[in-house]
């Protein structure tokens, strides 16, 4: 516990770092749907943070002209615009989309094609590369979804810091075993329901809802530095089930929020779920590789340190809490 509190406090001055305050970045998406020959409905969407909208824009080959409709929808999620691409004789079999601006941002473009023929395609434009060639033959999805889990939980700072203070009050491996699996457990219960539509609940309320539950955390491992048990710290198990219901709801947002098909949610979840489960493993060995190196490299009682980290990681989930609940009130 004592080399775990060092490696926290290493941790918490980088979720603490101006780059890292902001939640995670979800994707955009445009889907393309060839309604008659060579002419597709577009559905282009673009998450809003923070009351902005990124400025993106599709460009497709010079054999297409997109038009977009003069209505905008406004969620309180994305910003949703639709139109009509109209292609030549040539259709949309060659050249490339390329989403201007992307690079400069930090989200990614999922896009979506549908042909009359029933073939279909689908890619995750990434911000380093952003450009669909429709000359190359396009992989399976399977690293696109898995991938958009890998970056979302380990963009996703709040989930991050939820784990690494349920972290200082678990006391040894196997109530870490049971603690991982219940939280990975339930937050997999939520995502799918969620993502299928069979529970349905406003992110606003959901992400304030989450920072507070780190707040709750960091009090209960103050409280046992302190040598006061409770049912958080006697069953830290129970509380990462209870909790990761919760933070399951946050998870589905980065699907949801991009409005897929229907007949792609239950590959996108089951991979998205994946890639989630990826990056939260990766994060906790490098919580425990950082414990290895704090017990080689420092000496002497550090338990009266115990509680910084504790409070600091309150301190960060209150600040969110408030700044969140701001933000919907507003």
């Amino acid at each position: 516990m004592r080399c775990f509190s060092v490696a926290a406090m290493l941790l918490l001055a980088w979720f603490a770092s101006p780059a890292v305050l902001a939640h995670e970045v979800r994707p955009a998406y445009l889907s393309l749907e060839e309604a008659s020959a060579n002419n597709f409905s577009v559905v282009w969407k673009r998450p809003t943070k923070e009351g902005s909208v990124p400025d993106l824009t599709p460009l497709f080959p010079k054999q297409c002209q997109l038009t977009f409709q003069a209505i905008v929808e406004l969620t309180g999620a994305a910003k949703v615009q639709r139109g009509t691409l109209r292609c030549d004789e040539t259709g949309l079999t060659s050249g490339e989309i390329r989403i201007n601006g992307l690079a400069t941002t930090l989200m990614d473009v999922l896009v979506r094609i549908q042909w009359l023929d029933g073939e279909s395609r689908q890619q995750l434009v990434k911000r380093s590369n952003p450009v669909l060639s429709l000359d190359q033959a396009s992989a399976p999805p399977v690293a696109d979804y898995i991938g958009l889990g890998f970056e979302h939980i380990l963009t996703g700072y709040d989930h991050l810091l939820f784990l690494l203070a349920l972290l200082l009050i678990v006391p040894g491996k196997i109530p870490l075993l049971k603690t991982i699996t219940a939280f990975t457990l339930a937050h997999s219960i939520t995502l799918a329901l969620a993502t299928l539509g069979v529970v349905n609940v406003s992110p606003g309320p959901v992400e304030a809802c989450i920072a507070l539950s780190i707040a709750l955390i960091a009090a209960e491992a103050v409280y046992l530095q302190r040598g006061i048990s409770s049912l958080a710290t006697d069953k830290p198990w129970l509380i990462a089930f209870l909790f990761g219901l919760l933070h399951g709801l946050g998870f589905a947002g980065a699907l949801t929020d991009v409005g897929l098909p229907e007949g792609d949610i239950p590959l996108a979840l089951l991979l998205f779920n994946v890639g989630i489960e990826l990056g939260q493993l990766l994060f906790v060995f490098l919580v425990l590789a950082l414990v290895l190196v704090a017990r080689r490299m420092f000496v002497g009682d550090l338990r009266r340190w115990l509680a910084v980290p504790a409070y600091g990681i309150g301190g960060l989930g209150t600040y969110w809490a408030l700044e969140r609940v701001v933000g919907i009130l507003a």
